[in-house]
Order: C-alpha cells, then sequence, then structure tokens
C-alpha cells in the first residue's frame, strides 16, 4: 500500500516533465520511486561534501570528462552523499556512460539519466524547484490540517485505537501502537493476519523493549529497523517527562520506505504526541482513584491490626494464593531554594504514574503513599525470589535515573528495600527495615535491607547509653583533633579502611602523595593506639564510622530517634 503524496516529487515525476523528453533512463531503474528534496548542479567529485542528501544532479561532465577513473569517483560520492539520481548531458564531455558505470548505479538503485539532445540546466532548475516549493506548501497545508484533527479528535476520545485509525488511514500504511508495560497488547490498524501476529510482536518487543534493541532510550522520529522479510518499520517513541511509556510506527514493505520523507515522519511525530496526551490523562485519573489505596498502605505503615485475610481481601489476593511483596521508602532530600527556581521543578507526586508504569513493565504491583518528602510503596510480585530482586533492582535503577533528571540537582534521593516477605499483616516491620536502610546507606551501596550486614543492628541499640559512648571511645580522639587543628584524619581513616588499607589506592582516592598518608596514618595510630589496624579494633571503626555518619544525617534532618 503506498501513500498518496502528489505533492512529492520522485526522479520518476520528473521524466514526465516537458524539459525532459529527451532523456533517458540508462541505469538504476528500481531508484526511480525517490523523492527529490533539491536540484544540484555539479560537476566534481571533490564539490560532494556540499550535498545534503536527497538531490537530483545536473552535470556536462565538465569535471571528469573521459577520465574513466574520474568518472567512477563522481559516480561513487554522488551515491555516497546519498543523492536520488543524477542527470549527464551526452556530448562535448561525455559522449557514452560505461558498461562499468551502469553496473555500479544499478547496484546501489541509483538513477542515471541522459539527455541525448543540449538542455537549459537554468531551466530544468526553475521548473523542478517551483515544483518542489509548491509541493511542499501543500504538504505543510495537509499536515496542519492533520494535526488540527487529530487534536480534535484526542479532545473527544481516550481511546487509543481511533487515533491510531485516523493515523493509519492518513499514511495509508500498516500501524501499530505498543505499549511498554503491556507489550503483548499492541494494536495493529489495520489488523494483521492472526498467521502473523506472534512473529511480529516477539519483533518488535525485541527490537524497542531488549536492554540490546533501542528501547526505552529511543527518542528520535526517524527510527527504523528491519521487522521481517521485505518489510521495515519506522518508529516514535511516546514520552512524558523523559520517559517512554509506548512506541507507535508504520510498516512499510521494502520497496516502500520512505527515506528521507519528513512527512510521514511528522506525522507520526505529531500522532505521538496525540497519544502522550491521552496517556497523561489516563495515569493521572488512575493516580486520583487511588485514595483507597493510600489509606491501606496508611493502616499497614502504622501496624494497624488488621488481619491476613483482610487485608489480602482489600488487595484482591486469594487468601491461600502464592505472592511476595517489598516495603520501599523512598526518601528526597532536598535543599531550600528560591521561589521562582522550586517553581519550576518537578515535584515527586508528578512521577508517581511514571513509577507505577515502571514498576509494571517489570512485573511489580504497587501500593503506594506519599508523605512530602518521603515516599512509602508495597511493591507486589508472583515472581521467584531470585526474578524479582533482579527485576526490583532494574526498575529501582529506572526510577532513580528518572528522578536524577527531572527532581531538583542539589536534592540527595535514599531508597530502602525491605526482606521480601508474604504476609501483609507483618508490613508495620518491613517498612521499619526499609527505613533503615535509608538511615544507614552509604553513596552506591546496596538498596536492600538484606544486604545491610552487621548494620542491621544499629538501630536497635540506644542511642545515649551505648550508641553515642561507642562513637566517643573509638572516634573521639579524632573528632576532637580535626576540630582543633582543622584537619581530616577522619575523612582519611574512613577511606584508608574503605580502600581495604591499600596505601596507594588510598592516597590516589585522597587526591594526596602517599608520604602525606604516611604522617596523617602516624598521626592516627598515636591517636587510637597502635592495634587500631587489628580486625576486631578496625571493625569497630567501621562500625563507629557508620552510626556517626547516621546520627549526624538524623541531626541534619532534625530527627532524633
Amino acid at each position: 500500500m503506498v501513500m498518496k503524496t502528489e505533492w512529492r516529487l520522485t526522479v520518476a515525476d520528473v521524466l514526465e516533465r516537458p524539459l525532459f523528453r529527451h532523456a533517458e533512463v540508462i541505469a538504476g531503474h528500481k531508484g526511480l520511486h525517490r523523492p527529490i528534496r533539491w536540484v544540484h548542479i555539479l560537476e566534481e567529485a571533490e564539490n560532494g561534501h556540499f550535498l545534503n542528501g536527497g538531490e537530483l544532479i545536473l552535470a556536462t561532465g565538465l569535471g571528469f570528462g573521459q577520465d574513466a577513473k574520474k568518472r567512477r569517483l563522481y559516480l561513487a560520492e554522488l551515491i555516497q552523499r546519498r543523492a536520488v539520481g543524477v542527470c549527464i548531458e551526452i556530448g562535448v564531455y561525455v559522449d557514452e556512460i560505461s558498461l562499468e558505470l551502469r553496473e555500479l548505479a544499478n547496484e546501489h538503485d541509483f538513477p542515471v539519466i541522459v539527455f541525448h539532445e543540449p538542455v537549459r540546466f537554468v531551466d530544468i532548475t526553475l521548473d523542478l524547484h517551483e515544483r518542489i516549493v509548491n509541493g511542499q506548501m501543500a504538504a505543510l497545508r495537509d499536515l496542519e490540517a492533520y494535526n488540527r484533527g487529530l487534536q480534535k479528535l484526542s479532545l473527544q476520545t481516550q481511546t487509543i485505537g481511533k487515533l491510531m485509525q485516523y493515523f493509519s488511514s492518513s499514511v495509508e500504511r500498516q500501524t501499530f501502537y505498543l505499549p511498554c508495560d503491556q507489550p503483548s497488547n499492541v494494536i495493529y490498524v489495520p489488523a494483521i493476519p492472526a498467521s502473523q501476529l506472534p512473529e511480529a510482536n516477539s519483533m518488535l518487543q525485541t527490537c524497542l523493549l531488549s536492554p540490546s534493541g533501542d528501547g526505552s532510550g529511543s527518542t528520535g522520529i526517524s527510527n527504523d529497523f528491519v521487522l521481517m522479510s521485505h518489510r521495515r518499520v519506522l518508529y516514535q517513541s511516546i514520552q512524558m517527562m523523559g520517559h517512554v511509556l509506548a512506541y507507535v510506527g508504520v510498516i512499510c514493505e521494502e520497496d516502500d520506505v520512505p527515506g528521507n520523507d519528513d512527512y510521514l515522519l511528522l506525522k507520526m511525530d505529531y500522532t505521538a504526541n496525540a497519544l502522550a496526551q491521552i496517556l497523561m490523562r489516563k495515569l493521572f485519573a488512575a493516580e486520583r482513584a487511588l485514595e483507597n489505596e493510600q489509606k491501606l498502605v496508611e493502616e499497614m505503615l502504622s501496624g494497624t491490626s488488621l488481619s491476613e485475610e483482610l487485608l489480602r481481601s482489600a488487595l484482591g489476593i486469594r487468601l491461600h494464593q502464592s505472592c511476595s511483596y517489598y516495603a520501599i521508602v523512598m526518601q528526597l532530600e532536598a535543599e531550600q531554594k528560591g521561589a521562582k527556581e522550586a517553581d519550576d521543578d518537578v515535584s515527586f507526586p508528578e512521577l508517581f504514574s511514571l513509577f507505577r508504569s515502571i514498576l509494571s513493565r517489570h512485573h511489580f504491583r504497587m501500593l503506594l503513599l506519599d508523605r512530602g518528602t518521603r515516599l512509602y510503596m508495597v511493591v507486589i510480585s508472583q515472581q521467584s525470589a531470585t526474578l524479582a530482586r533482579h527485576h526490583l533492582e532494574k526498575a529501582i535503577a529506572e526510577m532513580k535515573q528518572l528522578c536524577e533528571r527531572l527532581l531538583p540537582p542539589s536534592g540527595r534521593l535514599s531508597v530502602g528495600v525491605s526482606l521480601q516477605a508474604s504476609q501483609f499483616a507483618q508490613a508495620s516491620r518491613h517498612f521499619q527495615e526499609a527505613e533503615q536502610v535509608v538511615q544507614y546507606q552509604e553513596a552506591d551501596s546496596s538498596h536492600f535491607f538484606s544486604d545491610l550486614g552487621i548494620f542491621r543492628l544499629l538501630a536497635h541499640i540506644p542511642q545515649e547509653q551505648v550508641l553515642m559512648p561507642f562513637i566517643a571511645d573509638y572516634l573521639g580522639p579524632l573528632l576532637r583533633y580535626d576540630q582543633e587543628n582543622g584537619s581530616s584524619l577522619l575523612e582519611t581513616l574512613r577511606c584508608y579502611l574503605e580502600q581495604k588499607m591499600a596505601k596507594q589506592e588510598t592516597a590516589d582516592r585522597l587526591y594526596i602523595h602517599r608520604q602525606t598518608l604516611y604522617h596523617r596514618l602516624e598521626k592516627i595510630k598515636d591517636l587510637l593506639g597502635p592495634d587500631f589496624a587489628r580486625p576486631h579494633h578496625r571493625l569497630c571503626l567501621e562500625i563507629a564510622l557508620r552510626a556517626y555518619d547516621s546520627l549526624a544525617q538524623q541531626k541534619k534532618n532534625g530527627r532524633t530517634d
């Protein structure tokens, strides 16, 4: 099926013009469907860098004449620069086109047209440029009408299928809509034969959604790939705040790929924007409808004595149905900013629908509760423990990237994930586990409570009676020395332990000379004693450092619990 684009001038159309009545196509007949973007006179291969692609070239042969090598270089340069064809005047400079050049042109489906009688190139350029400009104006009017119809339709309906029908009827090609969170629910307009569905769905998902494909990172409007034999796909991502929600595209026959046809690509772009508006309205409407869900998470968080049967009933999960969940806490710590600057930032709640989309794509169901800069989530899965953690790690990485891109750059996002659990009545305890990860988490460390190790014990140690004296006993001399002398022995010790007491790595990490590190370590040894690096003492120092950081963070946040 070929889209009607009467305004578009192809090489075949040019041959119908009066000025080409004495012209003959001698090679590259398969490329006559190519659209012409401009007409250009070019006599030498050295000037090929002036071409942008899509030009029909006019030449007398002045630059390459009878030299066979120059002729081949000239034709190869035009092909490489993506010209759509060349018209050569047979006469003074060129008497014939050799078989070698014809074979080269046929190999690349590059039309070679010869004039057997002299022609005025100025008349050709004037005639064709007028046709091209008039065609472009007609295309702009058509695009404007299409966009108006698209916007009107998007305001009248929430049905994606109707927009896809409008898009398909306009481009007169096979179209598709692929949602990222439900990749099996591809919409094809018109419908494709059932026998081709499995292969088509599999190829679309592999090329667009898999990590090795273009996937969620795709943002351009000219992406394409081979779908099946003799078919290609042009596609556009549908995004909200930089996150890909779905893909829309057209499936073309191999001999009907538009190439540099901006007309079709712009229609696809307009369609993607209209679909994005519908998806945004649907996502925000869904968020507004989740008040009961938030109340349920509130009860789970507070430890309200609801039975397991009642909680599962509220969640729509059978009492004996096998499933598991994680309790997740996300905390955003942002510096105070001016009112004008703060107004420009994306807020946490604006990202909830995107979080839900990301988790859904990784086969999770999410329940959410918003408390300002802190977000509480129950993430439910029916996957195995290993697979669930793997998918959750990927989902958290995507959510963090989204926050880093859209939230205030001065903010710091912490994420804590509980142990995997199956009893919803115990959610309050698992939220405490996630809170503990947020409290003791270091940069680039694991988000999971199961990886917290010995530091899982710190939250259960009384601060004033045990923890603070413990910090004073092991770090007190360093803290006092740094405060009195403006030094950084505490940070030196921290880095030294993190680098497993490797001196060269520590010096490199601190950007100091190795001799300077030796002097600092000697001073630490004087203050903490000669046994500070022994295993037992080293473990106590690492715990004291982590506890010190945690208390400092709590003080910064105004918490003393």
